[in-house]
C-alpha cells in the first residue's frame, strides 16, 4: 500500500517520462478492470476517456470509474502514435 511517505518513482506527479497514456476503466460492482491505449499524448487519452464515460452513462452504469494513467513501457520506448 502506498502512503504519503512512499517515495515517488518519477517526479511529484509520478508522470515524468511517460511512454504514453492509458485509459483505465474499473467496475467496482463486478471488480472487472480494463485499459485502452496507449495514446501518444494525454489530451487524446482524456478525450477517449470522456467518450467512454458517455457510453457508460447511456448504459446506465454511472458508477464505473474511468481514469487516465501514464504508461511506462518496458524494454525501451515503443512507436506510439502522437496525433
Amino acid at each position: 500500500m502506498f502512503t504519503e511517505e512512499t517515495p515517488r518513482i518519477h517526479d511529484e506527479g509520478g508522470t515524468a517520462d511517460a511512454d504514453g497514456w492509458m485509459v483505465l476503466i474499473i467496475d467496482p460492482v463486478t471488480g472487472h478492470a480494463d485499459c485502452y491505449g496507449p495514446f501518444g499524448d494525454r489530451a487524446r487519452a482524456e478525450e477517449n476517456a470522456l467518450w467512454r464515460s458517455f457510453e457508460f452513462d447511456v448504459a446506465d452504469l454511472p458508477g464505473v470509474l474511468i481514469g487516465v494513467v501514464p504508461w511506462h513501457a518496458e524494454g525501451g520506448r515503443p512507436d506510439v502514435p502522437r496525433s
